[in-house]
C-alpha cells in the first residue's frame, strides 16, 4: 500500500511538469531568428541609416530612393557635404572631373543641396538650388555624371475671375480672391491705355484668365496672366499673352498691337491728380494767371517717381519755380520733366541712361509749391502737351511671321474667357 502511494505521487508530479511545459510552449511568444525574420531586421537597419542628428539635414524616403537635403551653412563646401552624405570617393572623383563641376561647387549660405541616392547608397542626382526650383543638376548614369542648368517642371492650374468694380479696382479684385501681384500685373497691362487713378468708375469690369504654379502642392510663383479683358464704359481693352520662338513673352491686343506703349501714362503710383493741364490757371503761390503746362500728382513726401519711358538725363538740378527738376530726353521728338522733387535717385547724374519704369527721384515740394506733389510735363518737338490726352506712341506690334499663330491663339483665348464667363453667369 505504501509503495502504491509513492507511485501515485511521482505520477502526479510528472503530470504537473508535463502540463507546465505544454502551457509554456503554447502561450510564450516565439523568439525570432535571422532565418525567419529577415524583413524585421532589414527594417531596423533602414531606420538606423536615416536617423541623423544634424539639424540642417532633412530626408525624403521613398521605396527605392533616399533624398538628403542639406541647408548650406557658413564654411560648408561641396566636398565636405558629399563626404558627410557617405558618397563613395570613386563617385566624388568622377563628379569633380565632369565638365561644369565648378558651378556645382559654388555653394552659398542659404542654398540647398539635394542628394538623391539609390537604396544601395549610390548617388543618382545632386541638385544645388537657391529656391527649390532652379539650379545646377548633376545626374549620374552609366558610370558618368552630366551637369547642366535645370528647372523643375511645375504643376500649372488654370483659373478664371470676372470682377465688377464697386468701389475701387483693388478692393473689388481682392474680394474675388485675386492676389496683389495679379492685380498689379493687370494694372501694368492696361495702364498704358487706362489711367487707374483718374479713369475708373463703378460698374467697370474685367475678366482675367491666369495660371497658378505649384510644386509639391505649394504655390511657388506669382500667377501669370494668359488673357484679360477690361471694359471701361463703352470701350473694351484686351491683352493676350504670346510667347515668341525665342521664349520672350509679350502681350498684344486682338489686332496684334502691343499693349505696351513707348510711354507709361502716369509717373507716380498711389497718387491723385491735384491740378490738370491748364494754360489759364491762376498760380496758387504767385496769385496770378500763369499757364500750367503739366499735370500735378499729389502724393506723400518721398513717394518714388518713375521715368515714363527709356531715355537719357538731359537736365538734373534746381531750376527756378520748378525746384529740384529732372528732364529726360527720350528721342528727338519726345522729352518729359519731373519737378518739385524732394531728392533725386542716389547716384543719378547728367547723361545717365534710364529705363522705362525706373525710379529717378522722390516726391517733394521744392520750388514754388504749396504741398507735396509731382509736376509732370510731356513735350513733343519742344512744345508742351497735355499728358492726360496726348496720343502715346506704340511699341512694336506682332511681327508678320508670328501673326497667324497669334491670331489663332487670340481666338482660342477669347472663346475660353467667354465660355468661362457664361458658366459663372449660369451658376448664379
Amino acid at each position: 500500500m505504501k509503495n502504491l502511494f509513492f507511485e501515485i505521487k511521482y505520477y502526479l508530479i510528472f503530470l504537473l511538469i508535463f502540463i507546465f511545459l505544454f502551457l509554456a510552449i503554447v502561450f510564450l511568444p516565439k523568439i525570432p531568428n535571422a532565418s525567419d525574420n529577415s524583413e524585421f531586421l532589414q527594417k531596423e537597419v533602414l531606420r538606423e541609416k536615416v536617423s541623423f542628428s544634424d539639424d540642417r539635414l532633412s530626408l525624403e524616403v521613398t521605396s527605392n530612393n533616399v533624398v538628403q537635403i542639406f541647408e548650406i551653412k557658413k564654411n560648408d563646401t561641396l566636398l565636405n557635404l558629399l563626404k558627410e552624405s557617405n558618397i563613395k570617393d570613386s563617385f566624388i572623383r568622377a563628379l569633380i572631373k565632369t565638365k561644369g563641376s565648378e558651378k556645382l561647387a559654388q555653394i552659398k549660405v542659404g542654398d540647398t543641396l539635394e542628394i538623391k541616392k539609390t537604396s544601395s547608397g549610390d548617388p543618382e542626382e545632386i541638385f544645388l538650388t537657391t529656391n527649390e526650383l532652379d539650379g545646377i543638376l548633376a545626374k549620374y548614369n552609366n558610370g558618368f555624371f552630366k551637369i547642366q542648368k535645370f528647372s523643375r517642371p511645375l504643376e500649372k492650374l488654370e483659373r478664371f475671375a470676372s470682377v465688377t468694380i464697386d468701389d475701387s479696382l483693388y478692393e473689388s479684385a481682392v474680394r474675388e480672391g485675386l492676389s496683389d501681384s495679379l492685380i498689379m500685373d493687370l494694372v501694368y497691362l492696361f495702364g498704358w491705355d487706362i489711367d487707374f487713378i483718374f479713369d475708373i468708375r463703378p460698374g467697370d469690369k474685367f475678366d482675367v484668365l491666369y495660371e497658378d504654379f505649384y510644386w509639391k502642392g505649394k504655390q511657388v510663383q506669382n500667377p501669370d496672366i494668359k488673357a484679360a479683358r477690361f471694359l471701361r464704359g463703352n470701350k473694351v481693352y484686351t491683352a493676350i499673352r504670346y510667347f515668341y520662338k525665342n521664349g520672350a513673352k509679350e502681350y498684344f491686343s486682338l489686332r496684334g498691337e502691343n499693349v505696351k506703349k513707348a510711354f507709361l501714362r502716369t509717373p507716380v503710383e498711389f497718387s491723385y491728380i491735384s491740378s490738370k493741364y491748364n494754360l489759364n490757371r491762376k498760380h496758387p503761390v504767385l496769385n496770378k494767371i500763369r499757364a500750367h503746362t503739366g499735370v500735378d500728382y499729389a502724393a506723400p513726401k518721398g513717394t518714388p517717381i518713375i521715368s515714363t519711358s527709356s531715355g537719357s538725363v538731359s537736365f538734373i538740378g534746381n531750376k527756378g519755380g520748378y525746384g529740384k527738376l529732372i528732364e529726360i530726353k527720350h528721342s528727338e521728338d519726345y522729352s518729359t520733366r519731373y519737378a518739385h522733387l524732394f531728392k533725386y535717385k542716389k547716384g543719378l547724374k547728367l547723361g545717365d541712361k534710364v529705363s522705362q519704369g525706373e525710379v529717378i527721384g522722390y516726391v517733394g515740394k521744392s520750388g514754388l509749391a504749396t504741398g507735396y506733389h509731382l509736376h509732370y510735363e510731356f513735350r513733343v518737338n519742344g512744345m508742351h502737351t497735355d499728358p492726360l490726352t496726348v496720343k502715346l506712341p506704340d511699341a512694336e506690334p506682332i511681327g508678320d511671321s508670328e501673326k497667324e499663330g497669334f491670331q489663332n491663339l487670340a481666338i482660342r483665348m477669347i472663346n475660353r474667357i467667354d465660355n468661362l464667363y457664361l458658366q459663372i453667369y449660369a451658376a448664379n
